[in-house]
This record gives C-alpha cells, sequence and structure tokens, in this order.
C-alpha cells in the first residue's frame, strides 16, 4: 500500500473533518448560511453514526475470529466458554436482523431493532443481569482499594479518611442519627471543595482536546493510525 494511501489520505479526511465541524460551529454570517450550516452539520453526524456502526460490526468479526482462534489453540479447555460467546454474539445478531427486516417490510407493526421481542428479551434477561452482576463485583475491589488508601500513615490519608467518613455519613440515614451536622459539612465538601478540585481537571481536559487538534490539523500526531511515523 502507498504512502498517500495508508498516511496522508486519512489525514487529510480527519484534517477535512475537524475544519469543517469547526466552520459548523463558529461561523456565522446569516441565517440562511447557518441553516445550511446546521443541515451539513446534521449529515456529518449521520456519517459519524454511520461509520460507528461499521465498527460495530468489525469488532463483532473480530471478537468471533478471536474466540474461534481460542478454541483452535486451547481445545475442550476453552470451548464451553468461546461457544457460550460465539452463541450470543450470533444469536443476537439474527434476531436484530429479524427486527430490521420486520421494521423494513411492515413499519405499521412498530417492531424495531430493539423492540424486536426475543432482541428484547435477551436484552432484559440475559445482558442487563450480566452487567449489573458486574458491576456488583466491582463493589469488592473497590471496598479492598479503599481499605488500603484510608490506612492512616500520613496527615493525607488522615485527612483524606476523615473526608470520605463525613460524606459516607452524610450520604446515609444513620449518619443523621448520629449527628445531624453531617449533611451540611457533607454539602460544603461536595460544593467547594470538590468543584474546585474538578474545575482544573476539566479545563486540563479542554486544553488537552486543544491540543490534540492542533497536533490533528499539523499532522503530528499519528497514534490513532496505530502507528508510530
Amino acid at each position: 500500500m502507498s504512502l498517500v494511501a495508508r498516511r496522508y489520505t486519512p489525514q487529510i479526511i480527519v484534517t477535512i473533518i475537524i475544519l469543517l465541524s469547526i466552520a459548523f460551529y463558529y461561523l456565522y454570517i446569516n441565517r440562511d448560511v447557518a441553516g445550511a450550516f446546521s443541515t451539513a452539520d446534521k449529515a456529518l453526524s449521520d456519517w459519524a453514526v454511520i461509520i460507528t456502526s461499521f465498527a460495530l460490526i468489525v469488532g463483532g468479526i473480530d471478537i468471533l475470529r478471536f474466540h474461534l482462534t481460542k478454541v483452535r489453540k486451547e481445545g475442550l479447555k476453552q470451548a464451553p466458554f468461546s461457544l457460550v460467546s460465539i452463541g450470543l454474539l450470533v444469536t443476537m445478531v439474527i434476531f436484530a436482523l429479524i427486527g430490521w427486516y420486520i421494521s423494513y417490510s411492515n413499519p405499521a407493526a412498530g417492531i424495531a431493532i430493539t423492540t424486536q421481542p426475543q432482541f428484547r428479551w435477551l436484552y432484559l434477561n440475559l445482558y442487563a443481569p450480566a452487567d449489573a452482576a458486574v458491576y456488583s463485583i466491582l463493589v469488592f475491589y473497590i471496598a479492598s482499594a479503599s481499605y488500603r488508601a484510608f490506612r492512616v500513615r500520613n496527615p493525607m490519608a488522615l485527612l483524606l479518611l476523615v473526608t470520605a467518613l463525613i460524606v459516607v455519613f452524610g450520604n446515609t440515614t444513620i449518619g443523621g442519627v448520629v449527628w445531624p451536622g453531617f449533611l451540611p459539612l457533607r454539602d460544603w465538601i461536595m460544593t467547594v471543595p470538590n468543584t474546585a478540585a474538578f474545575r482544573p481537571i476539566t479545563i486540563g481536559a479542554g486544553l488537552g482536546t486543544v491540543v490534540l487538534g492542533l497536533r490533528l490539523l499539523t499532522w503530528r500526531e499519528t497514534s490513532w493510525m496505530g502507528r508510530r511515523e
């Protein structure tokens, strides 16, 4: 593949999209131009959704390839887990295609991909509980990390422990029973110190985004293409 096709063409496309996005957001000549910009901006957003959909398709194919490779290399040891993942992936895709076909062939039925009965059943009864179970398991890791972080070894750790206890008691009913002052203290901590700490983080993230945009415009950022040249 030539250097133009694998490097310069993607960079030119990204540069054009960035410049168009800036123009659509900041330029306002008159009402007609603003209307045209709004239409073009909507088209650009639609293209972003389409590209994201194709990226998800590529990701699904890559997951399928990964599990097939795992089964081929590790055999029966990995087969039950990979076959469950492959089976659920294929099943969800099939039901999604059925919902898409119904919505295309019979719009009056009011059935879309996400409202197709079997697809919705699998989502609500398999995916949602599994997702909740994963997040509930993270609570134990958070508790373990909190125990290690809150061990008082220096004044900063003591300040962190006291602040955490005030916020915890302020968010629970038992805190109000022990001492009514936990609630106003918690509100003050969340409003003043917490907000003051988050504002520099937000400003830094904004400046980092601006710097990243400038690096993309000047073609100095190439890591998003999967390589450094």
